[in-house]
């Protein structure tokens, strides 16, 4: 899938994140649609999908007033299995993401492979199949695609804004839970993911091609 440079693992992580880490109290309610929207309502033979998420940032990209604070409320905690009572924390952590107009249909693979094919790739450690054959010729699947035609500098497919401002480990001290802390108020490492045209200028990204998932 060709596409504009994109840093694929802070994107996995900060689509996580957003998932596993939603603003408390700020969700909007179900509501119903009007006639008039429910007559612009198509059908189709796929399903076409955009999803907008913002943590603790409004539709411009500004991160909310109360960010920066002491302790910082425009934060996520991590704490690891035998690590208890440490946790890193990521500190002034807020941002947009936003996937327009993905398509996703049923499709069924090739059955012939390309110059890239390698069937061992559906082999355990030892040798043994995965798949029955190992061979994923003419199986079902999902194909995601773009299905919109796209001009010279057109990078609206995807854009997401990131800002991680501090990250810092932070102990309970017994009465409170570290990750409500701020006792270590410097940084081992910050994170920013943006487009330098504007203050949070959000990122942006074009994806080309197809691209099948498999093995349900």
């Amino acid at each position: 899938m060709p596409s504009k440079y994109i840093p694929f693992m802070f994107v996995a992580l900060w689509l996580l994140l957003s998932i596993i880490y939603p603003q408390t109290g700020k969700t909007d309610s179900m509501v119903p649609l009007n006639d008039s929207e429910l007559q612009s309502v198509t059908g189709g033979d796929a399903i076409q999908l955009t999803l907008r998420l913002r943590n603790n940032v409004g539709e411009d990209n500004a991160p909310d007033t109360a960010c920066g604070g002491t302790p910082d409320p425009c934060r996520l905690g991590l704490e690891f299995v035998a690590r208890e009572g440490n946790w890193l924390v990521l500190k002034e952590f807020y941002g947009s993401l936003a996937i327009e107009d993905v398509r996703l249909e049923g499709a069924y693979l090739s059955n012939s492979g390309s110059s890239y094919r390698d069937l061992s790739r559906f082999e355990d450690a030892d040798g043994n199949c995965l798949l029955s054959p190992c061979n994923p010729d003419g199986l079902p699947a999902i194909q995601l695609d773009y299905p919109f035609a796209k001009g010279p500098g057109e990078y609206q497919d995807m854009h997401t804004f990131l800002n991680i401002g501090r990250m810092a480990v932070e102990v309970d001290d017994g009465a409170t839970p570290g990750f409500m802390l701020d006792n270590n108020p410097g940084s081992a490492l910050a994170f920013r993911m943006s487009d330098s045209a504007s203050a949070n200028g959000d990122m942006q990204m074009r994806f080309d091609g197809r691209a099948f998932l498999y093995g349900f």
